[in-house]
């Protein structure tokens, strides 16, 4: 009774909201003691104060996934995710925990335009990896990001999300790229791609290059007109290293010229020429060795 879904929820996606989460997982969080002993008979209420509490996000078995799996049963209102959940600033772990309901369960034009606008929250997830056995540091805009471009998140399938350009052309979401708090520095500059030629050229950044080599890979290109002034430099300073090694190595030839071209003849001396007769050794000296080892002669 307690596993069952609220005989007032909708269904989504054709299913009971709770087949979202595979039912292995789903399994496991109902054996688990965090499931039994907190996550019965509460509310949104109480999964809020509960989320509030949290200290990491992770698989299995971690009390994020035993929250999502309690707000798919309860199925509140969209308003009230929105609202409580991720709209919230105080408790990060809250706000990760509704933008997960809310892409499970949440139309994609209601997901672009709540999720988009965390992107500028950089606060730190402690996140718990089972099959690594390790922690990391996932940032608040990667989390979003992953929510927003991946097909699974700890574990979860999640539901396919039409493409943002698709909502642009169909005229749900304004034309253009989105909202991005960098905008400034992108007018500064005189677009995004201009800027990040900036960051490659001038700043020498890392994540920049990684970028730009990511774009041109998807592009099936290299620009090299672009990324010519970043690279001038490093073959200038190559043939200048290289031309007085040249030089030097002439003017040796030049003065030992006869070392070299003696150097190139063949050679005349025979291989062997340490070789004598007295070193060579015939079948019954060997015999009588093998002899002494008690072997048996050789075969002739």
């Amino acid at each position: 009774m307690a596993n069952r879904t609220d005989p007032l929820a909708n269904v989504i996606s054709g299913t009971d909201p709770q087949n979202l989460m595979e039912y292995i997982t789903r399994q496991k969080i109902y054996d688990s003691r965090y499931w039994k002993e907190d996550c019965f008979g509460i509310n949104v209420a109480d999964v809020l104060t509960k989320a509030a509490q949290l200290e990491c996000v992770g698989n299995l078995p971690t009390k994020f996934l035993s929250l999502v799996l309690k707000l798919l049963q309860l199925q509140p209102e969209m308003e009230l995710i929105l609202e409580t959940f991720v709209e919230q600033e105080q408790f990060k772990y809250a706000r990760a925990l509704g933008a997960v309901y809310l892409r499970l369960t949440g139309r994609p034009l209601e997901i672009y335009q709540a999720l988009e606008p965390l992107y500028k929250d950089y606060r730190k997830l402690r996140v718990w990896n089972n099959l690594t056995q390790e922690w990391s540091i996932l940032h608040m805009d990667e989390w979003i990001h992953q929510l927003l471009r991946e097909t699974h998140i700890l574990g979860i399938a999640l539901p396919r999300l039409a493409n943002r350009r698709t909502l642009v052309e169909s005229a749900y979401l304004p034309d253009g790229p989105r909202q991005t708090t960098l905008e400034n520095l992108l007018t500064e500059h005189g677009g995004p791609l201009e800027y990040l030629k900036h960051k490659v050229q001038v700043e020498k950044s890392e994540a920049a290059r990684v970028a730009w080599d990511e774009r041109n890979c998807r592009l099936g290109k290299y620009d090299i007109a672009a990324t010519r002034d970043a690279s001038n430099e490093e073959e200038t300073d190559e043939k200048d290293q290289e031309k007085p090694k040249k030089k030097r190595k002439k003017t040796i030839e030049a003065k030992y010229d006869a070392l070299f071209k003696s150097s190139k003849k063949p050679a005349t001396v025979p291989i062997n020429k340490f070789v004598t007769k007295d070193d060579v050794k015939d079948d019954a000296y060997w015999d009588d060795e093998r002899a002494k080892l008690g072997l048996k002669p050789l075969k002739k």
